[in-house]
């Protein structure tokens, strides 16, 4: 008698099918989309908050330095873009020495060095006639630049630091 006579054929087993897939790809498929949503939402709303930010630094290059009141653009460049952020400030009221320390205190400790000085000239240069020289215009240019590009948009910190000077 031949003992391999009484075994079975070999029987494959069932094809692993990719439907429905495990509980953890639902649950990793799920936290994929929801962190996209978050991702998305995210980006929209950097989105608005930069805007006025990025707006403000095309009308920048835009004002021209052989133009008699340039100076002015500036200042109310300035002025308008922290108006924006700062709401609660009163910045439209501020002018002079007020208005130069309300600027100065919103930058990063880093930036206040090169910006104070080039401020307070062109602060003072506000007041006196227009000439046609605008000798000083690539530093006052470069002070509103980096106040624009390093002040904005305030962090919470920011906001906090300015209501405990202002109470």
């Amino acid at each position: 008698m031949n003992p391999l006579q009484d075994l079975k054929d070999i029987h494959t087993p069932a094809v692993i099918e990719i439907w429905p897939p495990a509980y953890g790809w639902w649950i990793l498929a799920i936290l994929v989309v929801i962190g996209i949503c978050l991702l998305t939402i995210w980006l929209v709303k950097m989105q608005k908050v930069t805007l006025t930010k990025r707006q403000a630094l095309k009308s920048l290059q835009q004002i021209d330095s052989s133009d008699l009141n340039c100076v002015s653009q500036l200042n109310q460049l300035l002025k308008r873009v922290a108006m924006t952020y700062f709401p609660n400030q009163k910045v439209q009221e501020m002018h002079s020495e007020k208005w130069t320390e309300f600027l100065i205190k919103t930058l990063p400790n880093n930036k206040t060095k090169d910006f104070s000085g080039s401020f307070e000239l062109m602060q003072q240069r506000l007041y006196q006639p227009n000439t046609s020289e605008n000798i000083e215009f690539p530093s006052y240019y470069k002070s509103v630049e980096t106040w624009i590009k390093h002040a904005l948009p305030p962090s919470k910190k920011m906001f906090i630091k300015l209501e405990q000077n202002n109470a």
